[in-house]
């Protein structure tokens, strides 16, 4: 999940809507990342039981606020209905080329 979600942070341009958000995840590290030119940070960090924080707010920002913010956000139940889930699962991505570690094949001359 780190580097394509942590480039796009870093590279992008204009503000998103803040958002907190919690998930069961592995293979993951914490980090903290600034964009000076939006004025946000992006923040992933552990809780408990494998449970992870993705924040993304403003740098500058009013601390009591977002943290009685996290707090909600941590106590959320599972089962709750009015929120979306985002998975960061792109193994099956790809062209079909981890066979072919050298690159392309020769393009198949059409058949006679």
């Amino acid at each position: 999940m780190g580097g394509g979600l942590k480039g796009s942070f870093v590279n992008a341009s204009g503000p998103a809507s803040s958002y907190i958000s919690r998930g069961v995840y592995s293979g993951i590290e914490p980090f903290d990342l600034t964009n000076n030119l939006t004025g946000e940070r992006l923040t992933m960090r552990g809780l408990d039981q494998g449970l992870w924080l993705l924040m993304r707010c403003p740098i500058a920002r009013e601390e009591d606020k977002w943290a009685e913010w996290e707090e909600e956000a941590i106590q959320w139940p599972w089962n709750k209905g009015n929120r979306i889930f985002v998975r960061f699962q792109d193994s099956d991505i790809g062209d079909g080329m981890d066979e072919a570690k050298a690159g392309p094949s020769e393009p198949k001359k059409p058949k006679k």
